[in-house]
């Protein structure tokens, strides 16, 4: 096994002073071509790294960002950290991640080590904003930014989706194309996004004077497999209705399949809108109707906020709730008659 070698050694090498030898290794003044080869040549065959948690230490910092994410199994996630990965790339930050598959005590333990490896600041991605997420972080000496979650209650800065608002708007789409029976498939029930946009629904239609039909709302995992089945669930209900409304882009599609599957004409007989609009829509049977926000940007907007309170060093509260379109596509069409 190769021992370290520490940059006196690398100098003594070399019959050059430590100054020289630090100038090379960070390009950082003139050297004589022939001692920059030699020395060049003394670091390739000793595999020598300068000593960076020392240099880390002196500057009280590590260039490193932290991030805790609920899961990774969705589209939704990967963009973000796309968009993380944008802001971090061009300012010479790298991510350190970790997945706590909503536990809080995974988060509580990743809150710990993210604080143990030093780093600058730290993104929290979470399902559900609890107040011993508060308490977390007021314990911790760097920036946090919540992306998903509003938490201006709790001063904490964070980015998100106008979840009711978009729910909302999606649903009086289909109340003005005459559709007063409306299904809904929502998320899991612990799920502060999923509760949102399923209160956007609601008041979308007591704003029309129409009733709130239990009958017509199921709750599911966010998954095609459980759309359908939510679905299929409300078909056996056997109560009519015109329209789905769903929580995301794969309830949506496993609605959609599902009514097909049990000849229920999309969207002559009954409409489908899901509340997302991801690549899923693309690879539906019928061009899936969705409501378009930008999970890039999502992560973008956050890394943003997260350096800019880094490099400050002042942690004041900020939020920011990204922008959205309705799109209408071939699974929506204004109500004709009811399904028989």
């Amino acid at each position: 096994m190769r021992k370290d070698i520490n940059i006196s050694e690398v100098a003594k090498k070399a019959g050059v002073s430590i100054a020289t030898v630090s100038r090379v290794f960070n390009n950082s003044g003139p050297v004589k071509e022939s001692t920059r080869k030699a020395i060049q040549k003394i670091i390739e065959e000793t595999g020598y790294l300068p000593n960076v948690l020392a240099r880390e230490l002196a500057e009280k910092r590590t260039n490193l960002v932290g991030m805790i994410v609920h899961n990774l199994s969705g589209e939704g996630m990967s963009r973000a950290i796309e968009g993380v990965n944008r802001v971090l790339d061009s300012n010479s930050y790298s991510l350190l991640m970790t997945c706590s598959n909503g536990s809080l005590e995974s988060e509580r333990k990743h809150f710990e080590l993210l604080r143990l490896k030093r780093v600058d600041g730290i993104i929290f991605a979470t399902r559900s904003f609890k107040e011993e997420h508060k308490d977390m972080i007021e314990k911790l000496p760097v920036p946090v930014v919540v992306m998903l979650q509003n938490t201006e209650n709790a001063g904490v800065p964070f980015v998100a989706f106008a979840n009711t608002a978009f729910a909302k708007g999606a649903t009086q789409k289909l109340i003005e194309l005459g559709h007063r029976e409306v299904a809904f498939l929502g998320g899991p029930e612990d799920s502060v996004n999923a509760n949102e946009r399923k209160r956007g629904f609601i008041e979308a239609l007591e704003d029309a004077g129409i009733a709130v039909e239990e009958d017509f709302i199921c709750h599911g995992n966010y998954h095609i497999e459980s759309g359908y089945e939510q679905m299929k669930t409300i078909l056996k209900r056997k109560k009519i209705f015109t329209a789905v409304v769903a929580v995301n882009d794969g309830m949506a599609i496993g609605a959609l399949n599902c009514l097909q599957d049990h000849d229920v004409k999309v969207p002559e007989e009954v409409s489908v809108l899901g509340l997302d609009d991801t690549v899923l829509a693309k690879a539906s049977r019928l061009k899936l109707s969705g409501v378009h926000y930008s999970y890039n940007d999502l992560g973008f907007e956050a890394a943003q906020m997260l350096l800019k309170q880094m490099q400050s060093e002042v942690y004041d509260f900020e939020k920011k709730v990204l922008p959205y379109e309705i799109h209408l596509r071939e699974s929506v069409q204004a109500r004709t008659h009811y399904k028989n």
